[in-house]
């Protein structure tokens, strides 16, 4: 009977500690004191207390909103998958505000999540360092999530002016709705800034906002870009980037290479930036490109290295397929769209802004070919045309009710647009990232 007794009371014991309610926890930099109890009424005051804090699944770590902190803090304890640790923002005014310059604590991350089902929401960061940094490029981010962060959640946070906006070394995470925005230094002499970079698989980037991250680059012209693949030590399969908006980045999307990059999607998203809208260095292989709206007509004063729609260099690229996208490029300074080598495309609407001064052609294959780049051809369904913007020169990519991308894309199982409008609208999908919605009649 002792050891039944035993068990017993080790269950008890148990069930007493998965009752135990979770905790909140305060922070602010104005009026907390290190000593005090962390409560509502009684903040912390800084970072190093909530480093050396423990907390458990289901705790809430609140940063006061006007609040300003410098150096950074490592999470170590992990939640459940039902009750992850959460660290937001709380009380009205300026998002809480993390800047950790120096780059000599935690490689200059503001936040180093090294545990799984932590959320991160609502926060704001900036010089995570400063630019530049003598830091190794893979050490970088003001949100960093080790291999030991799986599952864990990035939202809603505000970031500018860091070299590296979110890195992701983990398994199985989201990063979503963030406003990663204006950084024109360089990291080094040839590495730009970069908004998000993923380095492990299972990963979503998906309803996030990039927006002018470029710099000046010694060895391509300018570099950087919204979202890297990157360290060729590590495989990246199921890789899912959707939902994003692109603008004066330098690219969308580079791949490094030398590694397993398989299964990625990628739809959904607009991008009217610099440089590529996909860089894909091999190998990459089953990458599925869907319903994304591309605009190319950008170029800053010096040409840089790769203005082009896509390059794709590298062994053992197989399975790329182009889908339901809408490209459109300015032939000044862009080069044709398959320039770099022909990709499987079907169900797209191709368009140069000077369709209008194209001289006539003897025959169509040529004329296609000055859309498309050499030896090239349109797929199955491919369109040239002008796909009729809303407004175009303001940069408003919905559709107008006469443009040939309505009705013209595959069924491909998207159930939403960029707007989150259901797809299809009418008797298929629409080409791009925006579906065409009839405007309700007005009574």
């Amino acid at each position: 009977m002792t050891p039944f007794r035993f068990q017993a009371f080790g269950l008890m014991v148990l069930l007493c500690a998965a009752a135990t309610p979770a905790a909140e926890y305060y922070v602010d930099s104005r009026t907390g004191v290190d000593t005090d109890t962390g409560s509502r009424e009684r903040p912390w005051r800084t970072l190093e207390r909530v480093n050396e804090a423990v907390f458990h699944s289901g705790d809430t770590i609140f940063f006061a909103a006007g609040s300003e902190f410098k150096g950074g803090f490592e999470i170590k304890q992990s939640g459940a998958s039902n009750a992850p640790i959460s660290f937001k923002a709380f009380g009205s005014g300026p998002k809480p505000r993390f800047t950790n310059p120096e780059g000599s604590v935690l490689n200059g991350n503001a936040i180093r999540i090294n545990a799984s089902h932590i959320v991160v929401e609502g926060l704001f960061f900036e010089r995570c360092p400063a630019n530049p940094t003598p830091l190794g490029i893979q050490t970088l981010g003001a949100i960093f999530l080790t291999t030991n962060a799986t599952q864990c959640v990035v939202r809603r946070c505000e970031m500018t002016r860091t070299p590296v906006g979110i890195t992701i070394y983990g398994e199985r995470n989201l990063v979503a709705r963030n406003y990663i925005h204006d950084n024109n230094q360089p990291i080094k002499p040839h590495w730009g800034p970069m908004g998000v970079v993923i380095c492990g698989s299972d990963n979503e980037v998906a309803y996030n906002r990039f927006e002018n991250y470029s710099a000046p680059s010694a060895e391509y012209g300018h570099d950087g870009g919204a979202i890297e693949i990157n360290d060729r030590s590590l495989p990246k399969r199921n890789i899912r980037i959707h939902h994003n908006l692109s603008l004066r980045n330098q690219g969308f999307i580079e791949w490094v290479g030398r590694v397993v990059q398989d299964e990625f999607y990628i739809h959904h998203n607009v991008s009217m930036d610099y440089q590529s809208f996909l860089g894909l260095t091999g190998p990459c292989t089953n990458i599925r490109v869907d319903n994304n709206t591309v605009v190319r007509t950008l170029a800053h004063a010096e040409a840089d290295s790769e203005d082009v729609i896509f390059w794709l260099y590298g062994e053992g690229n197989t399975n790329i397929t182009f889908r339901n996208n809408i490209f459109v490029y300015d032939p000044e300074r862009v080069e044709p769209i398959f320039s770099r080598g022909e990709l499987a495309h079907s169900h797209n609407l191709f368009y140069r802004i000077d369709h209008d001064r194209l001289p006539k052609q003897a025959n169509r294959h040529a004329y296609e070919r000055k859309y498309l780049g050499g030896g090239a051809h349109l797929g199955s369904g491919d369109l040239i045309g002008d796909p009729r913007f809303r407004d175009f020169a303001g940069g408003d990519f919905h559709l107008r009710p006469d443009s040939l991308a309505i009705d013209a894309g595959l069924e491909l199982a998207y159930k939403s647009d960029f707007d989150g409008v259901p797809v299809p609208q009418g008797a298929r999908p629409d080409l791009g990232a925006f579906e065409y919605r009839q405007e309700e009649p007005k009574n």
